[in-house]
């Protein structure tokens, strides 16, 4: 069984890739919306929080667990988790996908990604030519996540990013809840963009049933609204208590 793990409804569309991907795959998702955005939290905080959420996983029968979220991957939890489940941390699999050639780099992620310089190092060891300037963009992924509309994202965009607009060769959506905003942030910049959703897996060792569960800490109801809304799903959503 594979964990699909996300701070909110950004690792949807990851999920949504794995199981078209593998439709014999048994899938766990889990979005830690009691707490979102994690972009805000401090570190201890996203740490303690990252080893309960990833041990629910486990504990559900997850062996692999990806975490869909630039904000969990950035602490590093992939070399601290205390469990037995492979962690699979986004931020090395997503610069995998910039071509080599590529000398301006634009990562646009949450405050703490930006301030962590996760992508910076990787892409300085991968890339040590380009030039990497990662931006925080503080209210976006709150924007998505209680939908907000299309034109209001559009704005919002035009007001943070009006002075990236040249000189970058392509941008990296380095949040999993940015390419739902991908028609705006292609509108705003009129470069290419590089998301997490095409990420290289390792296949199963073996199938499963092709089940899937999803549970979130915060509303259910919030949930099945988003997860209509976003990605026409009615599927039924569990709640489950993460506390720290």
């Amino acid at each position: 069984m594979i964990g699909v793990f996300d701070s909110g409804i950004g690792g949807l569309r990851l999920l949504d890739k794995l199981r078209q991907r593998w439709p014999q795959e048994d899938f766990v998702y889990l979005a830690d919306q009691a707490h979102v955005p994690y972009g805000s939290l401090d570190r201890d905080t996203l740490l303690d929080l990252l080893q309960l959420n990833l041990n629910w996983l486990e504990k559900q029968g997850a062996d692999r667990i990806v975490v869909a979220c630039n904000t969990a991957s950035a602490t590093g939890i992939a070399r601290r988790y205390r469990g037995q489940a492979q962690i699979v941390e986004i931020i090395s699999k997503t610069c995998e996908q910039i071509p080599a050639s590529t000398e301006k780099i634009l990562v646009l992620a949450t405050p703490f990604t930006a301030q962590s310089h996760r992508y910076q190092q990787v892409l300085a060891r991968q890339l040590p030519q380009a030039e990497v300037k990662e931006v925080g963009l503080s209210c976006l992924a709150f924007m998505i996540e209680h939908l907000c509309p299309k034109q209001e994202i559009e704005t919002y965009l035009k007001g943070e990013l009006n002075a990236y607009r040249n000189g970058f060769d392509l941008a990296v959506l380095a949040c999993t809840h940015f390419p739902f905003a991908r028609d705006q942030f292609a509108k705003v910049l009129g470069i290419p963009l590089i998301d997490s959703e095409s990420i290289a897996l390792e296949a199963p060792a073996q199938p499963g049933q092709g089940t899937l569960r999803i549970a979130t800490t915060g509303s259910v109801e919030l949930l099945t609204r988003q997860l209509r809304g976003l990605m026409n799903w009615n599927v039924p959503c569990e709640h489950i208590q993460i506390e720290v």
